[in-house]
């Protein structure tokens, strides 16, 4: 038997509008059990305690209520569903999560030391290595900070790690990512999907592709990394880590002369974002020796 249709063979009046809810349902049930079992995945071993997600995922995952135009009308509960549903795409289109204890123990000691000096020291960040050979960092709203394997293991130092972290902490706490969707003009609000009345699904979904698209296709606006570059690198130094860490490492990756896809494919130029912090070699090699061990000295305080 064939699907019920109208008189003339077309679907009914309305089952497309009911068609598009289910669709849209669909995809908050998947982009919950998503979160959940990555979730689960990260609670294994030490992953539990070093990413900190002790939150109910499905209600992590679910649809924010409103989406008001300009950042600030986005409420943290919006965030964290926002959030959430991005960083599963993030995970699962990144290779996942590099289950490395001692490297994800070290990145979320270093994360956590920088999101208490952040300028949003309450929100709770979530910080996770992912499976991928690529240099690179992301983050969504909500908290979540996500540095590549490769990235960390091209990290000289802990300076030079704390410089990658505080940057994409900053794209948080600057709600870069939250200024994309509410420019869009095909936002204009989003209902309470999880609780199963009418909502704009359409426009969920679509906020959460454009958000994910950024992160790892399209990137930032210059102006936005930029931004983190200098805001990063201050909170870097409240912290107690080197001012240079973030302008020795984009000079190391200078020097590798790797693929322009496999180092910060979705940042500005290397040598820009040098510039517009004031780098150049012989200065960040006369400044690296005395802040050295700045990073090492207080990841060893911190654990104590």
């Amino acid at each position: 038997m064939g699907r019920e249709t109208g008189r003339c063979g077309n679907p009914r009046p309305g089952e497309y509008l009911h068609a598009g809810k289910r669709i849209g349902r669909l995809r908050q049930m998947k982009t919950a059990v998503a979160l959940h079992a990555l979730l689960l995945a990260l609670f294994i071993g030490s992953a539990h305690a070093q990413f900190g997600l002790d939150v109910d995922p499905f209600k992590l995952a679910s649809g924010a209520t409103k989406i008001a135009k300009g950042s600030s009308g986005v409420g943290l509960k919006e965030e964290m569903s926002i959030g959430g549903s991005v960083a599963v795409e993030i995970v699962a289109m990144e290779g996942g999560v590099w289950k490395d204890e001692a490297a994800t123990r070290r990145v979320n000691l270093i994360g956590k030391s920088l999101a208490r000096y952040s300028d949003r020291p309450t929100l709770q960040f979530r910080f996770a290595i992912l499976n991928t050979d690529i240099v690179n960092g992301f983050s969504a709203p909500g908290g979540y900070v996500f540095i590549t394997k490769g990235a960390y293991l091209a990290a000289e130092n802990d300076d030079q790690l704390a410089a990658i972290l505080a940057h994409e902490i900053c794209h948080v706490t600057r709600r870069h990512a939250l200024r994309i969707i509410s420019r869009s003009e095909f936002i204009s609000g989003v209902t309470d999907v999880a609780a199963g009345s009418s909502g704009d699904f359409a426009a969920y979904d679509m906020g959460v592709d454009k958000v994910t698209n950024t992160m790892l296709k399209t990137g930032y606006d210059s102006g936005s990394e930029f931004d983190a570059d200098r805001m990063g690198r201050e909170l870097a130094t409240n912290t107690g880590f080197a001012r240079n860490g973030l302008v020795t490492f984009l000079q190391k990756l200078q020097t590798l002369k790797l693929d322009n896809k496999s180092i910060f494919s979705t940042h500005p130029d290397l040598s820009e974002r040098i510039e517009k912090l004031g780098g150049t070699a012989s200065t960040t090699a006369k400044s690296s020796s005395s802040d050295e061990e700045s990073g090492s000295a207080l990841l060893k305080k911190s654990s104590r």
